[in-house]
């Protein structure tokens, strides 16, 4: 009778710790998925912003030069 008892206890045991594990395993994935659109959508925007922010940055600071050296009588530099 003792050992029936010790035997169900075991086996519940081992249900409860597949059920375990089986949950993290699943939130483990779940998180890896979530990492990996992260990247994508990191990796696309900051791929944006080098391949057409900075560009239109530059283009708008160096208007804004041309303005101020326009609006002053200053001569632009070659380099």
């Amino acid at each position: 009778m003792h050992t029936q008892s010790c035997l169900k206890m075991v086996e519940e045991a081992k249900k409860e710790h597949k059920n375990m594990v089986d949950k993290v395993s699943l939130q483990a994935d779940e998180m890896k998925a979530s990492y990996k659109k992260l990247v994508t959508e990191v990796q696309s925007s900051s791929s944006r912003v080098c391949k057409v922010t900075l560009p239109e940055m530059a283009k708008s600071v160096a208007r804004a030069l041309d303005g101020l050296r326009s609006r002053y009588n200053i001569p632009a530099t070659t380099a």
